[in-house]
């Protein structure tokens, strides 16, 4: 269940989709076109590492995965009530939820090379 949960292209598209939902944040929260720029390009950076064979699209996912380590101090903010609300309850609440999960997703994903954690030995 591990491998299926880590194959990189599941994790390439739970990240699309986590970029396409961020591209509406960028637009009616955010209101920044440059908040919006850098979720295409990670969403482009998912895009490339799905469509690319194993190795390389783990090694793709490495960079972006990476950088969700930046967002974590504002991710434990939101959940301490130290961070300024989104303005949508719902998000509040599930946004922190969805980012603890895909951060160590994405990460053990990208270096499933390395660790070996979720590989066919691992089961």
């Amino acid at each position: 269940m591990l491998s299926k949960v880590l194959d990189h292209k599941n994790v390439a598209i739970a990240n699309i989709a986590w970029a396409v939902f961020h591209v509406w944040i960028a637009l009616e929260i955010e209101e920044s076109m440059g908040f919006l720029a850098i979720v295409v390009l990670i969403g482009g950076i998912f895009g490339f590492a799905m469509i690319s064979e194993e190795m390389l699209g783990r090694r793709v996912m490495l960079l972006p995965s990476l950088l969700y380590l930046l967002v974590l101090p504002e991710v434990v903010g939101s959940l301490t009530g130290d961070m300024e609300s989104s303005g949508y309850e719902w998000l509040d609440i599930i946004g922190p939820i969805i980012w603890f999960v895909i951060i160590p997703v994405t990460l053990l994903a990208s270096t499933q090379e390395w660790t070996g954690i979720g590989t066919s030995a691992d089961e």
